[in-house]
């Protein structure tokens, strides 16, 4: 009887078989095989390295690149120079600062300083050969800087008050976000973006595209889109760094772009007539509207002409309230610019009279808008969400902005002119329902008696948003918070600032606000004083 012993031990005694000719041995392994069998015994190691031998290198070299790094640079505001470091400038200063270096090393390599730093590119094999002891590199070039401003901080919290009021009032409020998009150009050997774009989808190896080296639009031949997105307001709360309760600002919803022709309109009358499209096709209980836009000339809050269009669009479209303020100041495709059987665009066909030229024009627009909609931007998503593509006709001129050059001329004009034209009751209506800040705008509907229309039309909204939005806060630093403003729901539990008080700009150009009782109106320039009081109060 055998054991567990024994059975081992036997088994140990047998002879043991060879299996390896089971087994194919391949070139490549038969000859790293051969070279591990006859390669002689590894060499000892040479001469010490110039960073084991003088090891200050690395310390000095690493403060010699910081101290001439962009963020350094910056810093040195009273000179004008260059920033950055060669692999020169470095070998030449550590020789100069490490003692007993040149005299050492007096043909020290840039190779040998090179690879003291990090790879260029960590997937070559090369980059095996880098060090990687300073934390250095000739880095990729980015051009998304932007220049600071002293009024963006009140600006941005301003931005947030309006997003988490939105918020808290999510059944009454409806919030967008407006603005125009980057042009489109139309050209048949013009790329619709820039030429220099980054391709970022597949092509065959042999089949890369090739683009011309000059990129020459057709002069003026442009389209602009002009983008609404709808902001989807929530009602949950969060907290921010410091543990103060914020409500979650409205997050990314569906949007709506319209292509408009050179040839078309694109002021604030044309996109005050894509938002009551807008609002119309979404048939919406909702009477409150807050629009985000920037501070562009098409959007500006603080023009005159702006403004009476924003006043006009709040009674058309029968808002309860009206807020705009204003933040701080695709694959490439070719458009035709000429049409079926004609070799030139026609802004190049001389024997063309100007009427002629500008219904083929008209043509050439259209079918380029079309070709967008339809081919280029079809099922098109932002954010996970739909955007619809809207053609607008190349001429069109919406029949709210018919008068927009003669209302430009009247309000731009002196006070007479105004109380003297069929604009003045609408400019009276403006003032008297106006809220007025640099950087936003306030409609709401009033509580004066002589108000005809606000007594037909009384709010539907409830009276807490209602009162909130005719004294909404003003930003103002937080007493517990040193450096930062008050969240939106402190400031409704604190008597509120004036408005615009906290504003750098404000505080820098001295201009006061409207003295007289009922008008909310703070002035923006010398001007704007002078004609506030010459066409309004007098």
């Amino acid at each position: 009887m055998f054991t567990d012993n024994t059975k081992d031990s036997a088994a140990s005694s047998l002879p043991q078989v060879d299996l390896s000719w089971l087994s194919t041995t391949t070139g490549p392994e038969r000859k790293r095989k051969k070279r591990r069998d006859t390669s002689a015994p590894k060499r000892e190691k040479g001469r010490p390295s110039v960073r084991d031998k003088f090891p200050e290198v690395i310390l000095t070299a690493s403060r010699y690149i910081a101290d001439n790094g962009f963020r350094a640079h910056r810093r040195r505001q009273e000179s004008i120079g260059t920033c950055g470091s060669t692999i020169k400038n470095i070998k030449e200063h550590v020789q100069e600062t490490v003692p007993g270096l040149q005299e050492s090393h007096p043909n020290l390599s840039d190779r040998t300083v090179a690879r003291w730093m990090m790879p260029p590119n960590r997937s070559c094999n090369a980059s095996k050969s880098y060090a990687g002891l300073i934390e250095a590199r000739v880095p990729a070039k980015e051009n998304s800087a932007r220049k600071g401003n002293d009024n963006s901080h009140f600006y941005s919290a301003r931005v947030r008050y309006l997003m988490e009021c939105a918020s808290k009032h999510n059944h009454e409020v409806m919030i967008y976000s407006a603005d125009n998009k980057n042009k489109v150009k139309v050209g048949d050997t013009t790329l619709a973006v820039d030429r220099r774009i980054k391709i970022r989808k597949i092509f065959p190896t042999n089949d890369k595209p090739v683009y011309y080296d000059h990129d020459f639009p057709t002069p003026g031949y442009l389209l602009t889109p002009s983008g609404y997105l709808e902001l989807e307001p929530s009602t949950l709360l969060t907290k921010d760094n410091l543990g103060r309760d914020h409500y979650v600002s409205p997050q990314s919803g569906p949007s709506e772009i319209f292509l408009r022709s050179p040839r078309s309109a694109c002021n604030i009358a044309s996109h005050l007539d894509n938002m009551s499209q807008i609002i119309q096709r979404k048939s919406s209980h909702k009477s409150v509207l807050f629009m985000i836009v920037d501070g562009g000339p098409d959007f500006n809050v603080n023009h005159i002409t702006n403004m009476f269009y924003y006043s006009r669009f709040f009674k058309d479209a029968d808002l309860d309230a009206l807020v705009i303020t204003c933040t701080h100041a695709l694959s490439s495709v070719y458009l035709r610019s000429t049409l079926e059987g004609e070799a030139v665009p026609p802004c190049a066909q001389a024997r063309l009279s100007a009427q002629e030229k500008l219904t083929k024009e008209h043509m050439v627009f259209d079918a380029a808008t079309s070709s967008i909609r339809d081919v280029h931007w079809n099922h098109l998503t932002f954010n996970g969400s739909d955007v619809n593509v809207h053609c607008v006709p190349s001429g069109y001129v919406p029949e709210c902005g018919k008068d927009y050059v003669e209302v430009k001329r009247v309000l731009g004009g002196s006070a007479k002119a105004l109380k003297e034209s069929d604009f003045k009751d609408n400019f009276d209506f403006c003032m008297q329902h106006i809220d007025r800040r640099i950087g936003t705008i306030i409609f709401t509907k009033c509580k004066r008696e002589e108000c005809l229309y606000c007594a037909r039309k009384p709010p539907r909204v409830s009276a807490e948003l209602l009162d909130c939005l005719r004294a909404f806060p003003s930003p103002q630093p937080s007493s517990t918070h040193p450096g930062h403003f008050m969240t939106f729901g402190e400031s409704l539990l604190v008597p509120r600032a004036p408005p615009c008080e906290h504003l750098p700009l404000f505080r820098e150009k001295g201009l006061g606000r409207c003295s007289f009782p009922e008008c909310s109106y703070v002035f923006n320039s010398q001007k704007d004083v002078t004609d506030h009081r010459r066409k309004f109060h007098r």
